[in-house]
């Protein structure tokens, strides 16, 4: 078995124990907790500044406690990403999952796991994507197109979620697996430096890290490797909960929801007006929690298109019709009703 199989092993080895210890307290509760229950949810602690802080920054209004929400922390000792999200919401360390992509979603769910997705929480278009992603080398890095990758060591966030399964479908596109090229689980926050120090051959990172990398200088993008160009316009990533606490807690659930929200929205609104003050917001929370006020220059909403999408079916039969190509899913395992549901968006049945 080679290291990418022996990993990829180990995810899933990680995840059907999750998917174990969550089963075990699916029937310790006999029914729904009372409507007005003072419930805590507990989410991962975050090193960026996170929106409930930026959009107190913003308006001085604490949506939490507007919206009778109490949170709280639980410090990740793991690589983020949203494989690590979901295994620690399955292993009932936490209440929430923090931004997972659909790929992520999939595995779990269709090993048994008893979580959904409630919330979209990333949207790819050619607008955002376009200089926010793909796969980085140094200038004079001998990798000029996807083909060049073949015995490359290419560094992920983590396995089983969306940089790996991107990485397969484009090697796949030009007649490459990814038997063919090392995945390297290194965080986003230390790819770049793993990269300009050659202990790996590309990067996956996206977002601030990735356009704080090219202003850098001295990296380039291979073609062919952005999001977009992979999958097209879709919402990529939710948010949500294991399917117990969301039948034990439904009014906490809810009260969450609508408050993540209003919250983003209020960013959004704010940045529409003046993106410079969102970002120098951005910046001060950044310098207070001991992370890089350097990103700050590329916030943008996660967001990043004015309709605020739900989330519907094609997001997620895509990512499906692709896992059952490559021999991942029977056909009919699963249906993407099983990954989400909008009842719990404040919006949706206002549409």
């Amino acid at each position: 078995m080679n290291n990418k199989a022996k990993a990829l092993s180990i995810v899933l080895i990680a995840i059907a124990i999750a998917i174990a210890i969550a089963g075990a307290g699916w029937f310790a509760y006999k029914k729904s907790a009372p409507k007005n229950e003072n419930v805590v949810i507990r989410e991962l602690e975050s090193t960026l500044p996170t929106q409930w802080e930026l959009a107190k920054k913003l308006t001085g209004r604490d949506i939490l406690l507007e919206e009778g929400v109490k949170l709280e922390l639980i410090r990740s000792v793991q690589s983020s990403g949203g494989t690590t999200a979901l295994q620690a919401l399955l292993a009932n360390n936490i209440d929430v999952t923090s931004e997972s992509a659909w790929p992520a979603w999939i595995n779990v769910i269709a090993r048994g796991g008893k979580i959904k997705a409630l919330l979209p929480f990333r949207v790819s278009t050619k607008d955002n994507d376009s200089n926010r992603h793909g796969l980085l080398v140094l200038n004079e890095s001998s990798i000029h197109s996807i083909k060049d990758l073949t015995g490359k060591r290419i560094a992920v966030n983590v396995l089983g979620a969306e940089a790996d399964y991107v990485i397969r479908l484009y090697l796949k596109k030009n007649g490459l697996s990814i038997s063919q090229v090392q995945l390297v689980v290194v965080p986003v926050s230390q790819q770049e430096q793993m990269l300009r120090s050659r202990q790996v051959d590309a990067a996956s990172s996206g977002g601030a890290e990735f356009e704080l990398a090219v202003a850098n200088g001295g990296v380039r993008q291979i073609p062919g490797t952005r999001n977009y160009e992979t999958k097209g316009e879709a919402v990529a990533s939710g948010i949500g909960f294991r399917n117990d606490f969301i039948e034990k807690h439904p009014d906490a659930v809810r009260r969450y929801i609508r408050a993540y929200d209003l919250s983003r929205r209020i960013i959004y609104s704010k940045f529409q007006k003046d993106p410079e003050r969102v970002r120098k917001a951005y910046a001060v929370i950044s310098v207070e929690k001991g992370s890089n006020p350097r990103l700050a220059r590329y916030y943008r909403p996660n967001l990043w298109t004015p309709d605020f999408p739900f989330i519907v079916d094609k997001d997620i039969q895509w990512w499906i019709d692709r896992f059952i190509e490559d021999g991942l899913l029977k056909p009919g395992q699963i249906k993407p009703s099983d990954i989400y549901t909008n009842e719990f968006n404040p919006l949706y049945k206002k549409k």
